[in-house]
Formats: C-alpha cells, structure tokens, sequence
C-alpha cells in the first residue's frame, strides 16, 4: 500500500466548515438531550430526588449548548449566501400557530406566556413560509433572551397594502442579567433574514420592564 502523507491545514474557514460540519456538529447534543430525556421520563429505573434535579441541570444545558451550535451554524449559512427564496401560500392565522408550535417545541425550557391578536385579513398570503418563521421565531428568541426567559409576549400581524407586519411586546419583564451571547446571536440571524426577505425593522426599543419590536416583510396574493 502506497504511503499517504499527512497534511496538516493551515487555515480553516469556519463559515463553509461549520455549514458543512452541521450533522456533526449537533449529533453529541441530540444523543446527551435524547439520552437524558429518557433516564428523567424513568425509562432506565427511579431516580432519587437529587439524581433528578442533576439531570435536569445537565438537561437544561445540553439545550443551551444545542440551542448556541445552531446559531452559529444558521449564521454560517446566511452570511454564505446559501438561503433562497421560496413562495408558499398560506393563511396568516395557520402560518403563526405553525410558528409559535415550532419555537415552543425546540424552547422546552422557556415557559413564556403568548398571546396573539390577528387583525381582519382576507385569505392566503404568498411569503417564505420557512424564512419568515425563522425570522419571527428569532425575534421571539432574542426578547426572550433580554429578558432572561420572564414576562408575558404579545404578537399583533397585520396585513395591508401586501406588506405584512408583526408587532412583538414583551411586559412583565424581571431582568436577571443579559444573555449577550445569545443576543448577538440572534441579532445577526434576525437582521440577515429581514435583508433576505427585503423587509424592515421599523422599531426596536428596550426598558426596564418592557422591549418592543416591529418589522415587517412584504408578501404577495395569489392570482
């Protein structure tokens, strides 16, 4: 067999290894969160009071770890160009319960009260369904982030002149620290996704008790 010799590289560029590397990246969180989640369900036999509450802690961030990882690969992803634009027809009112389904699903650990307010709109809408609902969902992360996971979230959507606009107000906030990280994080994937879109954030304030965010994207009807 013919000898092979070692190359060691020089220079790695993250953004196009880390999109790459997406599988591998996530499958030692997957396995800690799947392995975990059946030992605290008691499929592996009683667990003592305090076995649980260490298991919830190594649950809860195996979550914090898997929820980083795929922000930096969703980051690698928009900042290479590798999104495109789809058209799907959807409703609003299906669209945003699809949504929130999703954000509550992979945010087990974030137990955020929600409430949503439609106004009159008139039947299906032509928007990137997947796109926009990273971009809501992302919004929803980077308040809940500020706000250390406390307050009550309402979301206003409204439709006019094919210009669909979200209106998120977080109240009730009890601020515990910043998770700046976090922050960033979603910062850049939200404003990468409005540009994707060719939408606009037309407000984005923060006190002491509440945070505001507005965008909006533009959407079409069907012919």
């Amino acid at each position: 067999m013919a000898k092979k010799k070692i190359k060691f590289p020089s220079h790695i560029d993250l953004e196009e290894k880390i999109s790459t590397w997406a599988h591998d990246l996530r499958s030692p969180f997957n396995h800690v969160l799947g392995f975990t989640k059946i030992v605290l369900n008691g499929q592996s036999g009683p667990l003592s009071d305090l076995q649980m509450e260490d298991l919830k802690t190594v649950y809860h961030s195996s979550l914090r770890a898997m929820s980083l990882v795929n922000n930096l690969i969703e980051i690698a992803r928009l900042q290479q160009g590798l999104k495109e634009i789809n058209q799907d027809s959807v409703t609003i009112d299906s669209f945003l319960e699809k949504a929130l389904a999703q954000w509550k699903k992979y945010n087990p650990d974030k137990q955020l009260p929600i409430t949503t307010l439609l106004a009159p709109h008139n039947g299906h809408i032509m928007i990137d369904k997947t796109h926009t609902q990273s971009l809501l969902n992302g919004f929803i992360s980077y308040l809940t982030s500020y706000a250390d996971g406390t307050g009550n979230l309402k979301i206003e959507v409204s439709e006019e002149s094919q210009i669909l606009t979200f209106k998120l107000h977080l109240t009730e906030i009890v601020k515990r620290g910043n998770d700046e990280m976090s922050l960033e994080m979603y910062g850049a994937i939200c404003k990468a996704y409005v540009d994707l879109l060719q939408g606009e954030i037309q407000k984005s304030e923060v006190e002491d008790s509440e945070a505001i965010i507005h965008f909006t994207v533009p959407v079409a009807h069907p012919s």
